[in-house]
């Protein structure tokens, strides 16, 4: 299947808007990130909106979205939910903390910026679960948009910190920078053998060429999911996705832990976020990759 970039894009915005409201009000439930938490919800509906042109550009005929509306099952449809109330948590947030005096918010607006993130990202990855797409038809696709957005939303709010010289803010993001570093990469080892086992599922069902193109022979689902640890995408797989985008970010948050001020807390934010989006960038790809379809013959 070839590279949807609109999508990829959507995934990955969505995933950075919902990450960093998630980590401001993580902190804000602590009654702490009060001096940068304007920057971080802006920075959080900036990447919301950027999310949602993107998923637009994936059609060509936009207009018809709506038809997709009518059925509260569609996965377009949860999505736009989704979105809506990820957009209402930014500005009730916006708005208590407007009304009180010190910024502050009560604690259930905390919570509401906690859970609406988590359901957002968890219904964005059940619309790609399709029973179709056995390489995609796994729950490891939500947890992986949920450790990758509440690493990157993270990281986002700690450069934010960093530039506001909030050094106070820094401890509590740092754990949750270390500990998200060190579960995506194990959510990466997981899911890429769960890719690898799911190769069995297309010989249950049988392979089939595809009768529109007579001409082009029938692809074997060893060869292309194969092709992600020792193939044409082995290079992108351990180097882009292992390597950069889950082994330096663990590197990098470890040093992270061990800065002391504003400045090299900023230089390895920003060095994690980078490894991180090229990363992610990087394995939402190659998911486009090894998205082979189970084509079904019917004869009546």
């Amino acid at each position: 299947m070839e590279l949807q970039w609109p999508l990829i894009l959507f995934t990955f915005f969505m995933c950075l808007s919902s990450g960093i409201l998630f980590a401001q009000s993580v902190l804000a439930l602590k009654g702490e990130g009060r001096a940068f938490q304007n920057t971080s919800l802006v920075a959080s509906f900036v990447a919301m909106v950027v999310g949602g042109i993107a998923v637009f550009l994936h059609l060509q005929h936009w207009e018809r979205i709506f038809n997709g509306f009518g059925h509260i099952t569609s996965g377009i449809t949860q999505e736009l939910i989704g979105v809506v109330l990820l957009f209402l948590a930014l500005l009730v947030f916006f708005l208590m903390a407007r009304r009180s005096e010190d910024g502050s918010v009560p604690a259930w607006v905390a919570w509401v910026g906690i859970i609406v993130p988590v359901i957002m990202v968890a219904v964005m990855g059940h619309s790609y679960l399709m029973e179709g797409r056995p390489s995609w038809n796994t729950p490891m696709l939500i947890v992986y948009y949920l450790i990758n957005a509440a690493l990157m939303g993270s990281l986002t709010v700690l450069i934010i910190a960093a530039a506001k010289k909030q050094d106070g803010d820094f401890e509590l993001l740092k754990k949750i920078v270390f500990i998200s570093a060190i579960l995506q990469l194990v959510a990466l080892a997981v899911y890429a053998m769960v890719l690898g086992a799911s190769v069995g599922t297309y010989a249950d069902h049988g392979t089939y060429f595809d009768p529109t193109l007579p001409d082009i022979p029938k692809v074997e689902p060893a060869a292309v999911i194969g092709s992600l640890f020792t193939g044409s995408c082995a290079l992108a797989f351990w180097g882009g996705a292992i390597v950069v985008g889950g082994i330096l970010p663990i590197c990098l948050s470890f040093l992270l832990n061990k800065a002391k001020d504003a400045g090299k807390t900023m230089t390895y934010a920003c060095a994690s976020l980078v490894c991180t989006a090229i990363g992610g960038l990087v394995w939402r790809g190659l998911l486009y990759v090894v998205a082979l379809t189970i084509f079904a013959i019917f004869l009546h």
